[in-house]
């Protein structure tokens, strides 16, 4: 059988955990498995950042109106679009069951799961642990579980609705007897799921600070616990307990970084070389934050707003902000736009010759932003949640708590509070801040809910109109067609790798379209 991927977990320096043939189906070689024995070695495992922080399905990338899919900037750079940019992107489940597993997301967070399942299989047993250490790690065994669970629900199921209750879930996964059904469950059971892991999580006593003067970020505490609660919520819209859970993570920590004194441009010189026609030197001004590209820590730790730090990975590097987020900014004084909006950046990657400029949108190296529950998020819940519930004045005050650290303080009041005349103002006010904020993370899984909630509103019907392409090439000698993402579309649900369902002998059923 053909190996789809290879989990290797390293503890210490030569602890290998498993290696197997699907994401689901096989069980570890005895001679390959060797569970954790100490508390040394569970905390190890947990504290291997690296194999938790990145969030890879690229459908999260392409697949919102965040991104840029047009024939105007396929023209002038034919090298920016690839299979996985024209599949994602126009929502085509026919060739997206057959992408690579490793744009989908897929066996990483199914990894981050079996890792969180061998904890709490295992942990009982370890014998120099005490009950409060056993069960702190077992409240973050039940917290990893039931995030990704939340990510893989979000790309691979239909948004959680009454209606939708019955419709295909994931397989239930709790244990790592591979014995366990590879069936889908229902969605209802799914997020009864990640709801019963989230209860358990709340018993987790660590609390959010710091160790060795950076945020502890990288584990599970109660200002995660609560942040992403509050995220969970929000997605089903309970608007009060959503709420609720914000302000708790607030409570404890509500640092934000002021983008006026705590950002920066990089003081490395970066230039690139466009021919126009002959060679001419572009000068590129990156954010400080992108110079770092392997030093987790000292950037993406310590930048310091994240509660639980994970991050969007955008392997391709071409993260292509729409013209439509573009045009929410405020160019001037929106000092999101002056760092993270890098001008030219389609230099960098290949349109020299001839030159076509179109800017990237960078937080960290250039295909990472972070997506994990964290202040600036838990300000713009709590802001959403009191404008829905009608306290639509107080919304405002509480997003423009966020704005004072984002927008150029030597801006005019009125460019840097936002102001409204009625709830509905308020509420598409503080939406396209939140969009603002987070491009690119959240968007997918905001215009899911904003499709299924009480206002009509917020609704949100996405078009793409792009060339005819397949899994090999793009056509642009025929006309654009467009593609639209009906409200309640099905395609909401992203095919599951066709690969996946093969090797599973058929248990893994493909979504319906």
């Amino acid at each position: 059988m053909k190996k789809a991927y290879q989990y290797i977990l390293v503890i210490t320096l030569a602890i290998t955990f498993m290696s197997c043939d699907t994401f689901l189906e096989e069980p570890p070689s005895k001679s390959a498995a060797v569970a954790p024995k100490t508390l040394s070695d569970y905390e190890a495992l947990l504290n291997n950042y690296q194999d938790y922080i990145d969030e890879t399905p690229l459908p999260l990338v392409y697949g919102t109106d965040d991104y840029e899919l047009s024939t105007t900037l396929f023209d002038g750079f034919f090298r920016a679009y690839g299979s996985q940019e024209t599949t994602f992107g126009t929502w085509n489940t026919e060739l997206g069951a057959f992408e690579r597993i490793f744009a989908t997301g897929w066996p990483e967070e199914w990894q981050k799961v079996f890792n969180a399942n061998l904890i709490l299989d295992n942990i009982g047993g370890v014998p120099d642990a005490t009950d409060e250490e056993k069960a702190n790690l077992i409240a973050e065994a039940h917290f990893i579980r039931a995030y990704s669970y939340f990510v893989l629900a979000n790309i691979y199921c239909l948004p959680y609705t009454e209606t939708n209750k019955a419709e295909l879930g994931l397989p239930i996964r709790v244990s790592t007897t591979f014995s366990e059904n590879l069936e889908r469950a229902t969605l209802e059971e799914t997020y009864a799921l990640i709801e019963s892991d989230l209860m358990n999580a709340f018993q987790i006593t660590r609390s959010f600070g710091q160790e060795n003067g950076l945020n502890y970020s990288w584990r599970a505490s109660t200002a995660a616990v609560n942040g992403f609660a509050a995220r969970f919520y929000l997605a089903l819209n309970d608007y009060i307990k959503a709420q609720e859970y914000a302000q708790a993570a607030l409570d404890e920590y509500d640092v934000l970084r002021n983008y006026n004194t705590d950002m920066r441009f990089s003081d490395i010189p970066a230039f690139a070389f466009i021919l126009n026609p002959g060679p001419t030197q572009i000068e590129i001004f990156y954010p400080y934050t992108h110079d770092q590209r392997g030093d987790i820590v000292q950037d993406r730790f310590e930048f310091g707003e994240s509660y639980y730090f994970r991050q969007l990975n955008n392997r391709k590097w071409n993260t292509f902000p729409s013209q439509d987020l573009l045009s929410l900014y405020d160019q001037t004084n929106d000092l999101r736009y002056k760092f993270h909006v890098v001008e030219d950046y389609s230099y960098t990657i290949g349109a020299f010759r001839p030159p076509f400029s179109y800017p990237g949108y960078i937080f960290f190296h250039r295909g990472h932003i972070p997506n994990g529950p964290s202040v600036p998020e838990m300000l713009l819940i709590k802001a959403e949640c009191q404008a829905r519930q009608g306290m639509w004045a107080e919304g405002l005050g509480t997003v423009n708590i966020l704005r004072a650290a984002r927008m150029d303080v030597s801006a005019p009041a009125s460019a840097i509070n936002l102001s409204a005349v009625s709830q509905t103002e308020a509420v598409t006010k503080i939406l396209e801040e939140r969009r603002r904020e987070m491009p690119f993370v959240h968007r997918w899984y905001d215009v899911r809910r904003y499709n299924n909630n009480s206002d009509p509103s917020d609704d949100v019907i996405m078009t793409r109109t792009f060339y005819p392409f397949t899994a090999n090439a793009i056509l642009s000698d025929q006309a654009p067609v467009t593609t639209t993402l009906d409200k309640n579309s099905r395609k909401f649900a992203f095919p599951i790798p066709d690969q996946e369902i093969v090797i599973s002998n058929g248990a893994l059923e493909q979504n319906k379209y």
